[in-house]
């Protein structure tokens, strides 16, 4: 694990689904005083069995703790580790399925902030001034992208489906680009956030503005390496090339929601897409902002 914020990853989730150090160490089968040096980088040797354990233990999958560990920059997780909301951000990070580029996104933020105002702030203050608040989804979904009982056997199909409504929506939507970006953005790592849900997401140049559209299937279907990452319900989020202002929030927003049982249940339940949308609007107000 040397090289690599394997250890303060660990930290951060920990803390942000409220498990103690001697709780975790408890579960763990291990000290407390062990579970701390891995926390703190000094346990370079760790067994593949425990790394397992650890992350079912935080609700993620074994290949997305490290590869999230391996992608965020030092300087980053500084900052994360100084900053109050940082446990709360690292879940929703890990939920909205965030991977190597939007880690390198946000650097790219934080690393503009800390140039222009000479010292880093709480994450809650740099998204106001840089990328603004997102009040709701509701502006950004799409009654038209929301569809009930959608028959699909595959995740090549899934996304087949959403950018055939989309180009319907949209005559001037380069298709074969938005399939390409959707397909890519999913090699790079699995958008499966647990639970049945999975948020494919991609940036499109000529976009007026974030685009949302939900998916509810009729079987869940196969949407990564192991039966716990299949889907059943899926969020889809195209951004606008070159503008990232929104992106990340509705990311958040869309991950926060379907942290929620209770709402996965009411919107499962939808027959149509009208109830769908109302649904999803309905219970994003609760929300508030973020």
């Amino acid at each position: 694990m040397q090289g690599i914020a394997f250890g303060p990853t660990i930290r951060l989730l920990r803390q942000a689904k409220g498990i103690s150090l001697r709780e975790m160490a408890r579960q763990l089968g291990v000290s407390p005083a062990f579970l701390s040096q891995i926390e703190a980088g000094r346990q370079h040797k760790i067994p593949r069995a425990r790394i397992v354990q650890v992350a079912e233990m935080l609700g993620v999958s074994e290949g997305y703790l490290l590869g999230t560990a391996k992608q965020v920059h030092p300087d980053l997780m500084t900052f994360l580790a100084e900053t109050p909301e940082a446990a709360e951000f690292m879940v929703t990070a890990m939920r909205s399925g965030m991977a190597g580029q939007d880690f390198n996104q946000l650097r790219e933020i934080v690393s503009d902030k800390k140039r222009r105002a000479g010292v880093l702030k709480p994450v809650a203050a740099t998204v106001k001034k840089k990328t603004g608040f997102v009040h709701s989804i509701d502006e950004y979904i799409d009654p038209a992208l929301c569809v009930a009982a959608v028959a699909v056997q595959n995740k090549e199909r899934l996304f087949q489906r959403f950018v055939k409504a989309v180009a319907k929506k949209n005559k001037n939507i380069d298709s074969e680009l938005l399939l390409e970006r959707l397909e890519t953005r999913e090699r790079q790592a699995p958008t499966s956030v647990g639970g049945g849900v999975g948020i494919p997401h991609a940036f499109l140049p000529g976009l007026d503005k974030p685009m949302v559209g939900a998916f509810l299937l009729q079987r869940a279907i196969p949407y990564g390496p192991t039966d716990a990452d299949r889907v059943k319900t899926v969020f889809f989020l195209v951004g606008r090339e070159g503008n990232t202002e929104h992106h990340l929030p509705i990311l958040a927003r869309i991950a926060r929601l379907c942290s929620t049982p209770e709402f996965l249940q009411v919107l499962a339940k939808a027959k149509t897409g009208r109830e769908m949308h109302r649904t999803i609007v309905t219970w994003d107000t609760r929300i508030g902002v973020i």
